[in-house]
């Protein structure tokens, strides 16, 4: 089959425990840094952004296209102990690799009491 259809884009993402921070990277190779956005809704991290079509797709006689484009919007559930709200959240963006490092939260103290049996 020639020419096939392009996938739509979606960002690979890794998750990672290091210690009092978690790292959320996101691969967005060939994106530039104005055209991805990252915010926090609902104690997740929402990753918005276009990949752009290579003007060249679109000549006469493309034999074949693979690379994948288009808008995307990526949901990251974080776990009860990140705090990725506040503003504390950090985002750097360097050849085409969105990282974030979001600060963890203490865990709440226990809401137990010792009760005296007589």
């Amino acid at each position: 089959m020639l020419g096939a259809l392009p996938a739509r884009f979606q960002p690979r993402i890794d998750v990672v425990d290091e210690g009092p921070v978690l790292r959320v990277t996101a691969e967005l190779p060939g994106m530039e840094r104005e055209h991805v956005s990252a915010s926090v809704e609902d104690g997740a991290i929402v990753l918005r952004g276009e990949k752009k079509q290579d003007v060249h797709s679109e000549e006469n006689g493309c034999y074949r296209l693979e690379r994948a484009h288009g808008r995307f919007v990526r949901t990251i559930p974080m776990p009860e102990y990140a705090d990725p709200g506040r503003g504390r959240a950090l985002a750097k963006f360097d050849n085409g690799v969105l990282t974030l490092t979001v600060p963890k939260t203490e865990p709440a103290p226990s809401a137990s009491r010792t009760i005296d049996i007589s």
